[in-house]
This record gives structure tokens, C-alpha cells and sequence, in this order.
């Protein structure tokens, strides 16, 4: 069950993103860690700075993106619990 997981957010355009993002601005990816948090469990009601500006990075980076700020969170997290 996992590992259907994994492979669904690993072929996600919000992993792409969020991958992007680990390897070249660690720091703002770990500082998202926490907003993204509060905005997967708020619905989108809680937009934390920090991952205000990895969206906005992210899309800057990689105009073609199609994925949501949801989309965005859920890759940050995800991503997260890879590395640890």
C-alpha cells in the first residue's frame, strides 16, 4: 500500500516541484515544512509565509507546472517524510 503511494506522488507534477526545490533551496523547503502543515490540515485556510514563497519559487522556477497550492503542500510534506 505504501509503495503505490510513493509511486503516485513521485509521478506528480507537484513532486517535480517540490523535488526542485529540496535540491537547490533546502532551507526554504524545511521553513515551508511547518506551513505546509497547517495548510493541508486547515483545507487551504492557514498560508504560512514560508510556504508562500516555496510556491512562488517553485512556479517562478518552473512556469509549465500545473499543479495546485494543495497539490504543492502535499509534495512539500511528502517529500519530507522521503528524507528522514
Amino acid at each position: 500500500m505504501a509503495d503505490s503511494f510513493w509511486r503516485n506522488v513521485i509521478s506528480s507534477g507537484a513532486t517535480t516541484g517540490s523535488t526542485y526545490l529540496t535540491f537547490k533551496d533546502h532551507k526554504l523547503v524545511v521553513a515551508a515544512q511547518d506551513d505546509a502543515g497547517s495548510f493541508v490540515a486547515s483545507d487551504g485556510g492557514i498560508r504560512g509565509p514560508y510556504l508562500e514563497a516555496a510556491m512562488q519559487k517553485v512556479r517562478a522556477d518552473n512556469p509549465g507546472l500545473q499543479a495546485t497550492d494543495m497539490e504543492l503542500a502535499n509534495a512539500i510534506l511528502a517529500k519530507n517524510a522521503v528524507t528522514e
